[in-house]
């Protein structure tokens, strides 16, 4: 059983979710704050580090660094989750425009984040509506509560110019990757296109980037399917098939993997959302 409710802003979005099922390895153009609520944590790796989220420990993931999260024996558990703009949230940590975000994956609530979190769940759950005082009024909780969470976490090093100097063949691998995400076009295409045999392209790309060839197209899928999703009223079946999914079936499994819930009710979650 799964659930889910969104409201958006100029920040990103912020969802509450239950869930039980695991979500496999997968990254998001935004950053990431998860912060348990109720039931089942589970276990969360964030890159190489396991982290369990908890009433005093929110989970922060930068920009495209790869994350799971496992739960036991199928039990349910609540979350808050946090997808920020990358820009939006340089600004409000007073961090420099392409710099990861976190140094490190936990961060510990004190009570004056518990509370932050506790008001915020009364705005989005408290019957006030969705008028434009009670949406700046959220905006101005998540403000506050990404900042706290920013003053208590160290900034990663600024990477130098060469280590943020991508090769070129991984950044001609990138582009075509992105032209081709509603195709049908292979990894092994992708391989041969940028002059490269499969294991070296895996193993270069990987390097590189910090993903895996298969978690970086996954992510640009999983980015197409949401904006598809929302912005259009195509069957997701025609969804799925734009995305070169081959049943509706798969794509919904696909998506569940990833999002924790189906497509159906992210879709209805997000023609509600405040």
């Amino acid at each position: 059983m799964a659930s889910i409710r969104l409201f958006k802003g100029a920040f990103g979005h912020v969802s509450v979710l239950n869930a039980a099922s695991d979500l496999v390895t997968h990254a998001h153009p935004e950053a990431h704050v998860v912060i348990w609520l109720d039931g089942d944590p589970g276990h969360m790796a964030v890159g190489e580090t396991m982290v369990r989220p908890g009433p005093n420990e929110a989970v922060c993931v930068n920009s495209l660094q790869p994350h799971s999260h496992h739960f036991s024996d199928g039990k349910p558990g609540s979350f808050l989750a946090f997808y920020l703009q990358p820009e939006w949230a340089a600004i409000r940590m007073g961090r420099s425009p392409g710099t990861p975000l976190f140094r490190n994956p936990v961060v510990r609530l004190d009570n004056s984040l518990r509370t932050t979190t506790s008001v915020l769940l009364d705005q989005l759950f408290g019957g006030s509506g969705c008028d434009d005082f009670a949406a700046h009024e959220v905006e101005r909780i998540i403000d506050r509560l990404i900042g706290g969470i920013g003053a208590r976490q160290s900034a990663m090093p600024p990477k130098t110019a060469a280590a943020a100097r991508l090769d070129h063949r991984i950044r001609k691998a990138l582009a075509l990757m992105q032209a081709n995400v509603s195709g049908r076009v292979g990894l092994d295409e992708v391989a041969r296109g940028v002059g490269l045999s499969r294991p070296h392209f895996f193993s270069l790309f990987k390097d590189q980037t910090g993903l895996t060839p298969n978690v970086y197209w996954n992510t640009l899928r999983m980015d197409e399917a949401l904006r598809q999703i929302e912005a259009s009223e195509e069957s997701l079946t025609c969804v799925a098939c734009n995305l070169g999914f081959t049943t509706q079936a798969n794509f919904t499994r696909f998506f569940r993997d990833h999002a924790g819930v189906p497509p159906t009710l992210y879709r209805e979650a997000a023609r509600t959302a405040a």
